[in-house]
């Protein structure tokens, strides 16, 4: 179960990310998702999911517990241990100490999870963000759902849960939806638009772009930040010819 000092602290630390755009339009959006408990992301990878939260929790100065989730959080013996840890990393909690589960909690493993998540939501101070980054990565039917899904039961005034996964919601979370608990961000609310990946590319290129190079980048790659990426990095490798887009000249 226990991972090295370094891989535990990547799973519990929130990733930070320098020289990108922030992207304002999808800020406001969380801002008013965050009117509901849980705000679930989901989109292709490679859309910027990770890179938003993490820059939209920063520029708002939210406190946050960060927890990447991976296939070991499968087992809850696994998962209730790091998130300790997460709890414990947090900036703005008590710092009070959560259980582990032993042998005996696990017959009411209901009970169990939902006392620890009341217990951590008393421990935190709103507003607080928690994010389950890379969700796709444990099966819809594995422990790891049956443990969130308690802990949604219980979520405080003032703290989001916030879920991103390259998945649409698992259909036990469809009534969260339908009353109004849960706020569901999309691929298309995700896809760069054109202004935004015009400022993507001349934050990138550090230079002037003539509009037939942003429009052409643009429409190649969909809004998929990924691939806006790539094209920017054979650009600046000199593999892409764009003197048939137009020219890319110095500031």
């Amino acid at each position: 179960m226990a991972k090295s000092g370094d891989a535990s602290l990547v799973k519990i630390t929130r990733p930070v990310y320098t020289g990108i755009l922030l992207r304002k339009r999808l800020f406001k959006l969380l801002d008013h998702a965050r009117k509901k408990p849980v705000i679930w992301i989901c989109s292709p990878p490679g859309a910027g999911k990770t890179v938003l939260v993490s820059s939209y929790i920063e520029g708002r100065r939210l406190p946050s517990l960060w927890y990447q989730v991976d296939e070991g959080d499968s087992d809850a013996a696994s998962f209730f241990y790091y998130m300790g840890l997460a709890a414990k990393n947090a900036a703005n909690s008590k710092r009070r100490s959560l259980p582990l589960l032993t042998p005996e909690y696990i017959p009411g493993l209901s009970t169990f999870t939902r006392s620890y998540f009341e217990n951590l939501y008393n421990s935190l101070k709103a507003p607080f963000c928690l994010v389950f980054d890379n969700c796709q990565d444990v099966p819809e039917d594995s422990g790891f759902y049956g443990i969130i899904r308690e802990g949604f039961k219980s979520i405080p005034s003032g703290v989001n849960v916030i879920m991103l996964c390259r998945n649409c919601p698992p259909d036990f979370l469809a009534r969260m939806e339908v009353n109004h608990l849960m706020e569901v961000i999309g691929w298309d609310d995700l896809r760069l638009t054109l202004e935004e990946s015009e400022g993507v590319m001349r934050l990138k290129l550090k230079g002037r772009l003539s509009k037939e190079i942003l429009q052409e980048c643009h429409n190649n790659t969909g809004g998929w930040a990924a691939g806006l990426m790539l094209i920017l990095e054979r650009i600046k490798r000199g593999e892409v010819d764009t003197k048939s887009w137009a020219g890319v000249t110095s500031r």
